[in-house]
């Protein structure tokens, strides 16, 4: 029973031993990343990054800003030029623009004829006009002349058929030949009696006539006034509905074909922007490049956004808190400086290069992600520190913490 006794307890002590080696390889193995973290400048100064595309399909011709070069106030990369981009649309609006001018031109030039006609024959109905009221003056003239001689001669033609009656009752003429003296008094009377009426119609035509009423002895416009009057006046409208319809084209095609020209112009030569005082961080398309609209031709930065992206262990990420303290020395410095956790991500989400201008040393599968407001050190630094080592902690986070949220405790 004595010999059993050691045995059982040699055998205990060594099951402690083994617990005991267990327990700190496990310690060892979730505390690595944190010891690590604090011992080794895995950190990194980092910015957001960011892709200048291309704006247009074409041939990079230049790059005026290459790695690490600041963007001048143009804010221009790069410039890209199509020498194979189609004028066909730009042919097609001149043509557009052309054809519609000549169409307005040719209205207006008939319009022009037309008008001429209409002055000439305006001018030829003035002289007709003329001539209609000079022959109507001269036909009362006659008439008034006729009337008055026709009233003398009505005047002696009575004294006669009344002697005719003395001589009759003296039976020295037959009665025959006393009616034939009063049937000529009667027809002369007639005779006046249709002049005066016809003059009064040649005095009712002169008044219309000076009004620019023409009118015949039928009662209808003399064919000088109404000639091609009625032609003349459709035609006019029909010129005129033309030419407003040219114009109106002339505008369109006039707006198609600048917007045509502008077209060209940003498909035929485009630039490459960034931000002014951006940092160009890589160039992804070198000059005499052919790129597609959408390609990726440099990646910048906003160096006045500072961050610093710390690798630590996933259950160091829980600890901390948006706003939170931390200390940061950069590679080569002694002095500590300030910044503020902006966010934390577990070891399956974390931020890469697509996102981050720089991603820190320690960076690989199975370990977290801080993210370290650092853009108020930015005044301190000549350049852009985008790229440098940095160690950080937390001061508010010991070992303990992390063992008790690593166990759950």
């Amino acid at each position: 029973m004595t010999e059993i006794a050691p045995a059982k307890k040699k055998k205990s002590r060594w099951f402690y031993i083994v617990a005991i080696l267990i327990f700190l390889v496990y310690v060892a193995w979730i505390l690595g990343p944190y010891f690590r973290s604090i011992i080794v400048r895995d950190a990194a100064v980092t910015s957001w990054l960011n892709v200048a595309t291309a704006p247009i399909d074409g041939k990079l011709q230049e790059t005026r800003r290459y790695v690490a070069g600041t963007v001048g106030l143009d804010g221009v990369i790069a410039v890209i030029k199509n020498d194979l981009l189609s004028r066909s649309q730009l042919i097609a609006a001149q043509a557009h623009l052309d054809h519609a001018m000549v169409k307005a031109s040719e209205a207006r030039r008939f319009l022009d004829d037309i008008e001429t006609l209409e002055t000439e024959r305006r001018d030829q109905k003035s002289s007709y006009a003329e001539a209609f009221r000079n022959l109507l003056e001269a036909r009362i003239e006659n008439l008034e002349n006729e009337i008055q001689t026709n009233e003398n001669g009505l005047k002696l033609k009575r004294e006669i058929a009344e002697r005719y009656d003395k001589l009759l009752a003296r039976k020295n003429i037959s009665q025959g030949a006393n009616d034939e003296a009063w049937l000529g008094v009667l027809e002369s009377e007639q005779r006046i009696a249709h002049l005066r009426e016809t003059l009064g119609k040649m005095r009712v035509q002169r008044a219309a006539a000076d009004k620019g009423v023409f009118i015949t002895e039928g009662g209808d416009d003399p064919n000088w006034v109404r000639g091609s009057r009625i032609e003349l006046k459709l035609a006019k409208k029909a010129t005129q509905l033309q030419l407003r319809e040219a114009e109106a084209d002339i505008t369109s095609a006039r707006i198609a074909l600048t917007k045509a020209e502008e077209d060209y112009s940003r498909q035929v030569s485009a630039e490459v922007a960034a931000p002014p005082g951006s940092v160009v961080w890589s160039r992804r398309a070198a000059p005499g490049a052919t790129v597609r609209a959408g390609d990726p031709v440099a990646e910048w930065l906003d160096c006045s956004i500072l961050m610093i992206d710390v690798p630590l262990a996933d259950a160091e990420v829980p600890l901390l808190i948006p706003g939170m303290i931390a200390e940061v020395v950069l590679e080569g410095d002694y002095e500590a400086r300030s910044g503020t956790v902006i966010m934390s991500r577990g070891s399956a989400f974390t931020l890469g290069d697509n996102d981050l201008a720089a991603l820190a040393k320690g960076r690989g599968e199975g370990v977290g992600q801080a993210l370290i407001e650092f853009s108020a050190e930015r005044g301190n630094f000549d350049d852009c520190p985008v790229g440098r080592a940095a160690y950080v902690d937390f001061p508010d986070i010991g070992l303990l913490d992390i063992i008790r949220a690593r166990l759950r405790i």
